[in-house]
């Protein structure tokens, strides 16, 4: 399986931009220059995997959730906008929008019946 760089460099420059950090915020937080990261956010260059795991822990997130869109076959649309929409709430409001979901689902699943 092929990483696609593009996607991870979308994925990492969306995370970035949720925490309100700039590409040198991000860079102070990881030890690598402003440049290199904008560069692995246009994909001009292939990131290693410690510097995946210094942006992930850098931005507050998962490198599951870096690379989520950056697998083809683990790509699924449905889940990538409830991911987006899920991604700067707080604990609270993540749990009462999952609720909402699962209640809302039985709600349809009634109705089919």
């Amino acid at each position: 399986m092929v990483i696609d760089y593009i996607a991870l460099g979308k994925r990492i420059k969306y995370a970035r931009k949720q925490k309100n950090m700039t590409q040198e915020q991000l860079a102070s937080a990881t030890g690598m220059s402003q440049q290199h990261i904008g560069n692995i956010e246009i994909a001009a260059n292939k990131l290693s995997l410690q510097a995946l795991v210094d942006i992930a822990a850098a931005l507050n997130t998962t490198v599951d959730a870096l690379l989520y869109d950056s697998l083809p076959s683990a790509v699924n649309t449905y889940d990538l906008d409830a991911k987006n929409i899920l991604s700067d709430c707080t604990d609270q409001e993540r749990e009462s929008l999952i609720h909402i979901m699962q209640e809302v689902k039985s709600a349809l699943r009634s109705n089919k019946a």
